[in-house]
């Protein structure tokens, strides 16, 4: 949706005057609408994150809080010293990919016709908790086993 157009109310044309006053008025409508849905889609996000071991297993909201910690049984050999910087690191890259998730977000709701409140919005999240690439699909061989080939002869 474009910006509102005032060339209908200088044409001296009241009935012109009023459709591009009830014109801009319904397009701000749609728009607070549809950032509304923004609002309430960034606020469903939640990301979930696994220690690169497996022990860990974090969820994060939209606001870098944790709403679920997990430890699995792959966190019993693991020191004690070590399951606090593996729960922060776990953190940390759960909360690197709400930026991604925002921008998703926004890209859906917003698509092209705001640019600024779009770029404003995801680089809010950026800023606060960076930015991580999507992770890599893993390839078959790479989901600790030995694929689709028997080890048994």
């Amino acid at each position: 949706m474009a910006e509102p157009r005032w060339d209908g109310l200088l044409s001296g044309d009241p009935e012109q005057a009023e459709r591009s006053i009830d014109n801009w008025v319904e397009g701000m409508r749609s728009r607070a609408d549809r950032l509304q849905a923004l609002r309430d889609q960034v606020e469903r996000i939640r990301v979930t994150e696994t220690s690169p071991n497996g022990a860990v297993v974090v969820t994060v909201d939209s606001t870098g809080s944790p709403v679920d910690v997990r430890f699995t049984d792959r966190a019993v050999p693991v020191r004690p010293d070590d399951l606090g910087p593996l729960f922060m690191n776990t953190l940390n890259a759960a909360r690197a990919r709400i930026a991604g998730e925002v921008r998703a977000a926004t890209e859906a709701q917003v698509g092209d016709d705001l640019p600024d409140t779009r770029r404003m919005v995801v680089d809010a999240y950026r800023d606060r908790f960076g930015d991580a690439p999507p992770p890599a699909p893993r390839s078959r061989r790479d989901d600790d086993d030995f694929g689709d080939e028997s080890y048994l002869r």
